[in-house]
């Protein structure tokens, strides 16, 4: 089996998995309860958050951990959070045309249900924005902006610093990045944001436990009601052996960081060489690229019939972001990009990890090549 659909979720890390089975026997009691069983846990709950800051190099003083079931539920709760807590401060909240679905949606809906002023920065091939869109949207009624630095679909590294030295004149404004598909994958400093979304999963973690991380001062308002676990903004029963095993999975992604990159690039190498030598193909890289996604369109096969060719021999890539897969739309992101439609409706995404080879993506050049020959235009 070769699984090159990293970006869409990774395979749970044996020592990540041992961190969960170790404690869902020792740890099984509410962290709510105000007995001995349910102090202790609370306490390896805070002990948890203080390990996620410090493996983040953020200053524990000045913020504060919310464990979410997932990277959108925390979105959901920067975003929707933010706007509507500090709807009175301003009207106005800014993202980029090219964000992840659990984004643009909850902007959407905030546009619709709330009468927010939304605007939608463009981005260019290497991930710059236009001087006089940053000059237009980002002012003294722009309360909230929200970007992921690494693009899911390609890959793209956004220039966060030029956006932020914007947002720096304006103190009532706030950043919120979407770190889904950043940590691990670049040597990103995390201070840069106010409100970061990180997920487990993305990062070779369980299912079902992500987080939110804000700076102390900034407030919100809930998305969900109920106990008022953390800080009143997440009600819910906390599962600390899963938040254990998010801890881990964090602390094995940064450490190894360094290491995985190494090898992932000399593998993102090796494809952009040999992709570019088959005349199907058209490269969707970048000058400014992380190598753990690989972005790509055909021009006379349909991408679905060879992902599905090359499912069948067990190698295992994606057509256009997993959480958008089964809508058969062309991808907003390669269209706001200024790719043709029939570029963004016949792309392939491979993403990878730290558990792939050389010889992996050596198998699928082969395969590729043979399935390109075989299939009809």
């Amino acid at each position: 089996m070769i699984y090159f659909d990293n970006a869409a979720t990774t395979k749970v890390s044996k020592d990540v998995l041992k961190v969960y089975i170790e404690n869902i026997d020792r740890y099984f009691a509410n962290p709510s309860s105000i007995h001995y069983l349910g102090m202790e846990a609370n306490n390896k709950i805070n002990l948890a958050k203080i390990s996620i800051l410090n493996y983040l190099k953020l200053n524990t003083n000045e913020y504060d951990v919310i464990f979410t079931s997932s990277a959108t539920e925390s979105n959901n709760l920067a975003i929707k959070g933010y706007a509507s807590k500090n709807h009175n401060r301003g009207n106005t909240i800014v993202t980029s045309k090219i964000e992840h679905a659990s984004v643009i949606e909850v902007f959407k809906h905030l546009e619709n249900e709330y009468n927010f002023n939304v605007k939608y920065l463009s981005v260019d091939d290497n991930g710059n924005f236009l001087k006089e869109e940053l000059e237009n949207y980002i002012n003294k009624d722009t309360i909230l902006v929200s970007l992921s630095p690494i693009n899911n679909e390609l890959g793209l590294k956004l220039n966060i610093d030029q956006v932020k030295a914007y947002i720096n004149k304006f103190p009532k404004c706030v950043l919120h990045l979407d770190l889904a598909q950043t940590l691990g994958k670049d040597n990103f400093n995390y201070s840069k944001g106010d409100l970061l979304t990180l997920s487990s999963h993305k990062i070779h973690g369980l299912k079902s436990i992500a987080c939110l991380i804000k700076k102390k001062k900034i407030l919100l308002n809930p998305i969900l009601y109920g106990g008022g676990q953390e800080f009143g903004l997440r009600s819910s029963t906390m599962d600390l052996p899963l938040i254990l095993s998010f801890t881990e999975a964090i602390k094995e992604t940064t450490l190894n960081y360094s290491k995985s990159l190494l090898k992932v690039k000399e593998i993102y190498d090796f494809l952009v060489n040999e992709l570019s030598k088959i005349d199907d193909v058209i490269l969707h890289n970048s000058l400014n690229q992380s190598p753990f996604i690989l972005n790509f369109s055909l021009k006379s096969k349909k991408a679905s019939v060879v992902v599905e060719a090359l499912s069948n021999k067990e190698i295992y890539v994606s057509s256009v972001s997993a959480c958008s897969s089964k809508k058969e739309e062309p991808s907003y992101v390669l269209l706001a990009l200024n790719k043709t439609l029939k570029e963004a409706s016949n792309s392939i995404r491979l993403s990878f990890s730290y558990e792939n080879t050389l010889e992996e993506a050596k198998i699928f050049i082969k395969e590729l090549s043979n399935i390109l020959d075989t299939i009809r235009s």
